[in-house]
């Protein structure tokens, strides 16, 4: 008995031992989760310049801008994207985007009515895109973020091509952190709506003088004031 006994003593010695040396183990980081708010157009319609309902399709994407973590590319490695632990996106990043979309022309007034295809109303005009890069720049200089959206603004009724362009930003961003990162990138998608709402205006302004009126040919006055798009 007392040789079994003293292989446990031993054990019993040389643990909290052990556990004085290694020390307590580090708390597990937290999750961050980040909303995409992106503000409304400084300038807005009195009257709808795309007559008729226009609809948001949820944006397209191809692989880690389809999943919440945020995302980080190194100064220098361009083509190698990776995905940050612990932060994370409320949503999809094509979701949001599409939303904010949504939110930020439904206030610019462009059109009469702003729609997503769950609402099932018959759309005059559909705007779809692809999602290419929504991400932080970090290492090798001041910190960044990048926004490159492609979009595409079609009439249904004919199917003519209203905008059809490529929006890359790179916009500094105040700091290092993940915080500032997120405000910038709030920052840089809300240019690259605002370029897009200033190439819709002109395309449709345009085509409306070429009728003589609307762009559908009708004869209504239409009046839109909106800043030249920053660069």
């Amino acid at each position: 008995m007392k040789l079994c006994m003293r292989p446990l003593l031993a054990i019993l010695f040389v643990t909290p031992l052990l556990a004085s040396c290694l020390g307590a183990a580090p708390p597990v980081p937290r999750d961050h989760f980040y909303r995409l708010v992106v503000s409304g157009p400084a300038e807005t319609s009195r009257q709808a310049l795309l007559p008729g309902v226009l609809t948001i399709e949820p944006l397209q994407a191809e692989g880690l801008l389809h999943e919440r973590p945020l995302l980080y590319s190194q100064s220098g490695k361009s083509h190698e994207v990776q995905q940050h632990d612990y932060h994370y996106w409320t949503d999809a990043p094509t979701r949001m985007l599409q939303d904010q979309m949504v939110a930020y022309l439904r206030r610019s007034g462009i059109a009469e009515s702003v729609v997503t295809p769950e609402m099932r109303i018959k759309a005059d005009y559909r705007l779809a895109g692809k999602a290419k890069r929504l991400e932080r720049l970090i290492g090798g200089g001041p910190p960044r973020v990048a926004v490159e959206l492609e979009l595409v603004l079609v009439r249904l009724a004919d199917g003519a091509i209203v905008v059809a362009d490529s929006y890359g930003i790179e916009s500094a961003a105040a700091d290092d952190s993940v915080q500032a990162s997120i405000e910038a990138l709030n920052r840089a998608t809300a240019r690259v709506f605002e370029r897009f709402l200033a190439g819709a205006v002109r395309t449709a302004a345009r085509e409306r003088d070429r009728n003589g009126g609307n762009s559908d040919g009708s004869s209504k006055d239409y009046s839109w004031r909106l800043p030249t798009a920053r660069k």
